[in-house]
């Protein structure tokens, strides 16, 4: 069993590079997908009863095998792709990244999409009338609201198959988590820089505290996640320890000649350390809310108005301000990749972008098993009790 096991993750990890060749070359993708799926009875109805439709009423598309149904009579010349999203107990950048595997498959077959984030453990604020967390932070991307959408009468509901390009682009949450390349970087700025906007109440607001904190000096960004990066997640980074993220920054300051070091990080205690060794040459925005521990920074209730807001426009300026240095020290985080979409979105590039490597565990917590989230709850919820 053990040599099966063995021989299993080496395919499984030689599959990763052997999908990303083939994703562009439709004739070895056809076969890959047959010889992997060809059994599969599903599999084998699915292609006897492909037909792709060469039109939506007077649209020209290819709809490889989605369901377009009506649902009004408004947007007549348009297929809107619509997006409702439950993110669980996802992070803010994952679920951005995630938007932008959707838009990239929206925008290749020519739809309009309309997202409806509706639930988020982490995100949905009570305080606020609109029942659509996107729409806190952002514009929607075609400018069609989700009652226009719910009312239109070409309208795909959108799935994370096959068929709905889920597989084309990078996205969360797979087998090949993490594995994300320089091409994915410039295909996804491509697409953040089309589609996404925030609202102009929040790019104002961003806008000036990133005016009022850099105030013009070169600065190095460091990303550095720690809190619940702690935990022993399964198929996630190792975390870097805070003496690599110093040890690296301090070489990296010195390499772009940099004034100043801004650090984004969800962990008092790493910000304790970097202020202790950079002093006043350190930014960083103090409003933000950090954890003294395991606690993922964004999980338990605060009594600051408007919290679970806030803890989106906190990561949301975060990214912006990271993207506005001229420098970049990471580890590998949803964060950091949307760093670096943004910066490239702006048709701008770092000066210097080191990311700190380390293994994904292989055995470890899965967050997709419910016993696995109420045992982690459960230690968060102890410091959240010794925080009060």
């Amino acid at each position: 069993m053990a040599i099966k096991r063995y021989l299993h993750n080496i395919f499984k990890h030689h599959l990763v590079s052997i999908r990303q060749w083939a994703k562009d070359k439709p004739f070895w993708g056809c076969l890959l997908k047959i010889l992997l799926r060809g059994r599969t009875k599903e599999f084998q109805q699915y292609v006897a009863r492909y037909i792709p439709a060469p039109t939506v009423g007077e649209i020209k598309c290819v709809t490889r095998n989605l369901t377009v149904s009506t649902l009004g009579t408004l947007n007549a010349k348009k297929i809107i792709m619509y997006l409702e999203r439950d993110s669980g107990s996802g992070g803010f950048c994952a679920e951005w990244v995630y938007w932008l595997n959707r838009l990239s498959f929206s925008d290749k077959m020519g739809f309009k999409h309309c997202i409806n984030w509706t639930d988020s453990q982490f995100y949905k604020e009570s305080e606020l009338e609109n029942n659509n967390i996107f729409e806190y932070f952002f514009e929607q991307p075609a400018n069609i609201s989700v009652e226009d959408a719910v009312e239109s009468q070409n309208v795909i509901f959108d799935y994370n198959t096959i068929d709905y390009g889920y597989y084309d682009f990078f996205a969360p949450g797979r087998n090949d988590d993490y594995i994300i390349t320089d091409q994915d970087i410039i295909s996804f700025a491509e697409i953040q820089k089309k589609y996404i906007r925030l609202n102009e109440h929040l790019k104002n607001e961003i806008s000036m505290d990133i005016v009022n904190l850099i105030n013009g000096k070169k600065t190095l960004a460091v990303h550095a996640r720690g809190a619940d990066a702690n935990v022993p997640y399964n198929n996630h980074p190792i975390p870097v320890k805070v003496e690599g993220y110093i040890e690296n920054a301090r070489r990296e300051m010195d390499t772009i000649q940099a004034e100043k070091i801004f650090l984004a990080t969800d962990d008092n205690n790493i910000l304790k350390r970097f202020i202790e060794e950079f002093g006043d040459n350190l930014l960083y925005y103090q409003d933000v809310e950090r954890s003294n521990g395991l606690r993922m920074s964004c999980y338990g209730e605060n009594s600051r108005p408007l919290h679970h807001y806030k803890l989106g426009k906190e990561i949301i300026r975060d990214v912006y301000t990271m993207a506005t240095c001229q420098g970049l020290v990471c580890s590998a985080s949803y964060v950091s990749y949307m760093v670096q979409i943004v910066k490239k979105s702006m048709d701008c590039d770092f000066e210097i972008v080191y990311c700190i490597k380390t293994e994904l565990r292989k055995k470890g917590l899965n967050l997709t098993d419910p016993k696995a989230i109420r045992s982690i709850e459960k230690i968060w919820n102890q410091e959240l009790e010794n925080k009060l």
